[in-house]
């Protein structure tokens, strides 16, 4: 054997090994496992078992099934979730008391917003992973999907507060455009101002 040749086997075996390494990591840090094995990932579990999604679709969702993109052609997207957006919260999880729901509630505001974030910047593709062609039930739904094409809406600027524990929304639009949280002023509805019409 050649030491050209040999070079350029150890190269093949040592590049599939790290590829092995780097696929086979990426699917055991998106495990639910793994995720609940932080203290404060275990409050968040519990409440997506109770929500309308667990068993929705014929199965019980994972973390990752929301919270990291899934594919081959999403892989980048998956690395960067647990490198970028994970090792920070990973450090939070060492350095902040999380020992009960209490003390986790004073940092659900700040978590939320950071998930719905990635999902707008995501153009909430792991929501369309299983939510495929989707049919708008009714006048309103309509035209707010409508929104999807005319003001770069996607699911998440609607469908906040879904699994978990409720937590003011956001307007995710104004969000990205100032580079901090912006409440979602609620609209009032139709009926409501007739009904004050007639009041007065």
């Amino acid at each position: 054997m050649s030491g050209k040749a040999g070079t350029f086997i150890v190269g093949a075996v040592v590049g599939i090994l790290l590829i092995a390494v780097v696929f086979g990591g990426e699917a055991a840090v998106s495990r639910t496992e793994f995720c609940i094995s932080c203290h404060s990932e275990i409050y968040p579990y519990e409440e997506l078992k109770k929500s309308s999604h667990w068993g929705a679709l014929g199965a019980d969702p994972g973390c990752k099934d929301c919270h990291v993109p899934q594919g081959f052609w999403n892989f980048h997207k998956a690395i960067y979730t647990h490198v970028v957006d994970g090792v920070p919260f990973l450090i939070k999880e060492f350095t902040t008391d999380y020992s009960t729901v209490e003390k986790f509630n004073e940092h659900r505001p700040e978590a939320a917003f950071r998930a719905r974030m990635k999902l707008k910047e995501w153009d909430s593709l792991t929501c369309r992973a299983c939510h495929k062609n989707v049919k708008a039930p009714g006048a309103s739904a309509k035209a707010a999907h409508a929104k999807m094409q005319t003001e770069g809406a996607t699911c998440i600027d609607c469908h906040q507060n879904l699994v978990h524990k409720k937590v003011p929304e956001h307007d995710l639009n104004a969000s990205l455009a100032q580079g901090q949280p912006v409440a979602k002023v609620e609209k009032k509805k139709k009926d409501d101002d007739e009904e004050e019409d007639e009041k007065d």
